[in-house]
């Protein structure tokens, strides 16, 4: 189950870095696109997306649909979707699972170049800039007169549990159309219905909420 929270939030972290590639000009190429990024995610005190999510697993008769939002505010955030929840304060993370209603507490880890996902999902946007080789497949105009342009990312671990990650960014509106995370065995496509940066918060968004998950089994693991 916590491998694919991490699967499903890597893929939602990386459509992340598409929208926050927010200087809408077809002349930037891939590193620019990155580097506006990073700015601006640094630059932002929140971000929330709502997204519909389709996991396809042809080879096991396998479709699911789920919608979700994730809501990041530093190094706190939240994911909330159909089948799982996770919410991280900044020091403990809170994974959990609806089908079995047991959360998982661990701590954060402090270590900059953590690869565990589920750690800090803002940090982690940055360090796929390294941690992946990326380059423009292609490019359209739709009917509505707007140029969607595909980059695909691809792990240069070559032992890492997906082939490539491809985005489809609408250039006119900096915002990302569509993305499709292929794993050695199943896809997963994300497509983003809203996107609202600088949203109010508060702490108590980001600490699990036991009253609202009655009967939850709590398994700690600090």
């Amino acid at each position: 189950m916590k491998n694919r929270i991490r699967r499903v939030l890597t893929t939602i972290c990386a459509v992340g870095m598409t929208y926050i590639a927010a200087t809408p000009a077809p002349a930037q190429n891939v590193k620019q696109l990155l580097a506006a990024f990073t700015e601006k995610i640094n630059g932002a005190t929140s971000l929330e997306m709502t997204f519909a999510l389709t996991f396809e697993n042809p080879v096991k008769g396998l479709l699911r649909n789920y919608e979700g939002t994730l809501l990041c505010s530093g190094a706190k955030y939240r994911l909330l979707t159909d089948e799982s929840d996770i919410y991280s304060d900044g020091r403990n993370k809170w994974l959990y699972n609806r089908e079995t209603n047991e959360v998982y507490i661990q701590y954060v880890s402090d270590d900059e170049e953590s690869a565990d996902i589920t750690d800090h999902p803002l940090r982690f946007l940055t360090s796929c800039q390294k941690d992946f080789s990326y380059k423009q497949k292609g490019d359209r105009r739709e009917d509505n007169g707007h140029t969607l342009v595909d980059i695909e990312f691809t792990p240069k671990n070559k032992q890492a549990a997906y082939i490539s990650i491809v985005l489809t960014l609408d250039v006119d509106t900096a915002y990302p159309h569509t993305i499709n995370y292929f794993a050695k065995n199943a896809r997963y496509a994300i497509r983003i219905t809203r996107i609202t940066p600088d949203v109010e918060t508060f702490d108590g968004y980001f600490a699990f909420p036991k009253h609202k998950y009655p009967g939850v089994e709590i398994i700690d693991l600090r």
